[in-house]
């Protein structure tokens, strides 16, 4: 009986503690907390139901870089941004070259506040790089020379609000910047309350003729990837919290509103790319369905219980903090990073990777699916020369497949268009041949020093 009665003594400490935890006013961190539900994800069947069309994805440039993010890419040269803080060129020879770096020196990944997180990226008409670096802001950047320009300050506030997670970006013809705070609380390392907090993301436009920023949609679920439809009447955002994706629209009788693009996704979305044709890919960072749940989503009509979350885990981080302030060492602050940050959670779940093609209509026309857990925790799917390249922020390689193996019918799509445009090429009359001036552009070689350097890197 006294066995009983230690056990049952200590189940009441433990509800007092967590009773204090839940409840107790003005405990940190500040956040709010309130009941909301969610779609419950699709079910894909039939045509859409699982493959393994990703399966047989190639590994390249294993250990050579830390989290690919996203792609990009500009004159068949293709760019990311990676752990560490830099932005850089994937060489043919499946090389990186450093390009800019717009945080400070650091000592590893789990400094990336110091760092710098190169995260979304676009050229625009005139081939100049965008990035959207989470913890320092967005810049312009010349790929050729490395210099850049900060375009957004996070530390500005917007609606008196500072943006703490710069995610991803897209860029109009007219220079306007469309851009994602994920959260206006929690900063990148602390990704992990972001998800149990109520959602406080946002979608943003840059004015690139007044040089300000206004708010185009509030309050979303982790606002992450970005994208503009070909003829920019609507810009795209994904949800990854709420696993859904808005539509907001710049022209028609819908001008300055928004609505629901696609709801219900089976899993979290990432970054949105484009397929090529007029459609999109959805990357989903982790799968969903009635089997394999998302913690934190089942827990968004509980705001008590995702309340008493955040406060355990900032009691565990505190005391770390603490020491650090007073005793620095490497070994705590990998401490500190790993509590709350996403690479701690990545993990659990299911370790399929999807792929969703999804037409401008919002509907679902295509699904691609890694089933051997050999790519998992994936971010984006770009194409670039024939190939599909799927990134990942927590994976030291970057994976590629053929772009006719992950989407058939959209390589097949692609190639006829290809061979319609050479046939009609090859109709026309021959041109008369008349003479031209021919300039000869060399590129710009760094001096050994900076190559150098660069390469230490």
């Amino acid at each position: 009986m006294g066995y009983l009665k230690s056990i049952g003594a200590g189940i009441i400490y433990i509800g007092v503690i967590f009773a204090i935890l839940t409840f107790a006013p003005g405990y940190p961190p500040e956040a709010k907390f309130t009941e909301y539900t969610i779609t419950t994800p699709k079910e894909l069947e039939g045509n859409l139901g699982l493959n393994n069309r990703l399966n047989n994805a190639e590994i390249i440039m294993k250990g050579k870089l830390h989290g690919p993010e996203a792609f990009t890419s500009y004159k068949g040269k293709l760019y990311t941004g990676i752990s560490g803080g830099y932005v850089v060129e994937i060489k043919e020879n499946q090389e990186v070259s450093p390009i800019a770096k717009f945080g400070k020196e650091c000592d590893g990944h789990w400094q990336e506040n110091i760092c710098g997180r190169p995260l979304g990226m676009r050229f625009d008409k005139n081939g100049q790089l965008f990035v959207a670096d989470a913890y320092y802001g967005i810049f312009k950047l010349d790929v050729t020379s490395g210099k850049y320009e900060k375009i957004v300050d996070i530390n500005t506030p917007i609606d008196s609000k500072i943006p703490k997670i710069i995610n991803s970006l897209d860029v109009a013809s007219n220079g306007d910047i469309y851009w994602t705070d994920s959260s206006t609380e929690f900063s990148l390392h602390d990704g992990v309350y972001t998800f149990l907090a109520d959602p406080s993301g946002r979608l943003l436009r840059y004015n690139a003729k007044t040089k300000r920023n206004e708010i185009l949609v509030e309050n979303l679920g982790f606002g992450n990837g970005v994208i503009l439809s070909d003829d920019e009447s609507f810009v795209l955002v994904a949800e990854t919290a709420i696993s859904r994706v808005v539509k907001y629209n710049l022209k028609g009788p819908k001008a300055g509103k928004k609505e629901l693009f696609i709801d219900g996704l089976p899993g979290m979305p990432d970054n949105i790319d484009s397929d090529g044709q007029g459609g999109f890919f959805i990357t989903l960072a982790a799968y969903a369905d009635s089997q394999n749940p998302q913690i934190s989503q089942s827990l968004t009509p509980h705001p008590n219980i995702r309340k008493l979350l955040v406060r355990l885990l900032y009691s565990i981080e505190a005391p770390f903090k603490l020491v650090q302030t007073y005793y620095p060492n490497e070994c705590i602050e990998k401490i500190i990073h790993s509590i709350g940050h996403f690479s701690s959670v990545n993990s659990l779940g299911s370790h399929n990777s999807v792929i969703l093609r999804i037409d401008s209509n919002g509907k679902i026309i295509d699904v691609a699916y890694g089933t051997d857990g050999k790519v998992t925790g994936i971010s984006s799917a770009f194409i670039h020369k024939d190939y599909l390249f799927i990134g990942s922020p927590f994976n030291d390689f970057v994976a590629r497949i053929p772009l006719k193996e992950a989407f058939p019918s959209l390589a097949s799509t692609s190639k006829a268009k290809n061979d319609k445009i050479i046939l009609e090429e090859t109709k026309k009359p021959p041109k008369k041949v008349t003479e031209e001036k021919v300039n000869v552009k060399t590129e710009k070689v760094r001096d050994g020093e900076k190559s150098q350097k660069q390469s230490k890197t």
